[in-house]
C-alpha cells in the first residue's frame, strides 16, 4: 500500500523511499571512495618525479658515454665525462631537487677501448614512508667505444 501512494503522490517525501541505514551506508561508501580516489591521484602525480628522474638519468649517461668517446686520454676522457653527467643532471630543466644521483664512470683501458657510465639515481615516492618501503637505486648505463681513426691520434 505503501508503494502505491508513492506512485500516485509525485510529492512523496524521500524518507519514505531510503531508510536511515541506507542514507547511513551512502555516506559511508561516499568517505571511503573519495580518500581512494584522492590517494590514486596523488600517487599518480607522484609518479611524474620518478619518470623524470629516470630520463635525467639516460641523458646523463649518453652524453657521459658520448664525452667519453671523444678522448684519446682515458684519464682525461673520464673527467670530461664525469663533469658532462654532472652538468646535465643539474641543469635548469631537471627541477629533480627531491632526487639522489650518482655518476660512476670507467674509463677505457687504452685508446680505442670500451667504456662505461652509469648514472645511479633514487627518487622519493609519495607512499614509501607510509608503507615502510626503503627507497631504491636504480641504474641507467651506456657502453662508449672510440673509433679506430680517434685510437690512433
Amino acid at each position: 500500500m505503501i508503494s502505491q501512494q508513492n506512485q500516485s503522490d509525485p510529492t512523496a517525501s524521500k524518507k519514505d523511499l531510503f531508510s536511515k541505514g541506507q542514507s547511513g551506508q551512502a555516506l559511508a561508501e561516499m568517505a571511503v571512495i573519495s580518500v581512494v580516489a584522492i590517494m590514486l591521484i596523488f600517487g599518480t602525480l607522484s609518479l611524474i618525479v620518478m619518470h623524470r628522474a629516470r630520463s635525467a638519468a639516460i641523458s646523463a649517461s649518453y652524453a657521459c658515454a658520448q664525452f667519453l668517446s671523444q678522448s684519446p686520454d682515458p684519464i682525461q676522457a673520464a673527467q670530461q665525462a664525469d663533469s658532462i653527467a654532472n652538468e646535465t643532471i643539474n641543469a635548469d630543466w631537471s627541477g629533480l631537487v627531491t632526487v639522489s644521483f650518482r655518476v660512476e664512470v670507467f674509463a677505457p683501458a687504452g685508446p680505442g677501448g670500451t667504456g662505461s657510465c652509469a648514472v645511479s639515481y633514487s627518487a622519493p615516492f609519495l607512499y614509501n614512508g607510509l608503507f615502510g618501503i626503503p627507497d631504491e637505486w636504480s641504474a641507467e648505463s651506456f657502453f662508449s667505444r672510440s673509433e679506430a681513426w680517434k685510437a690512433d691520434w
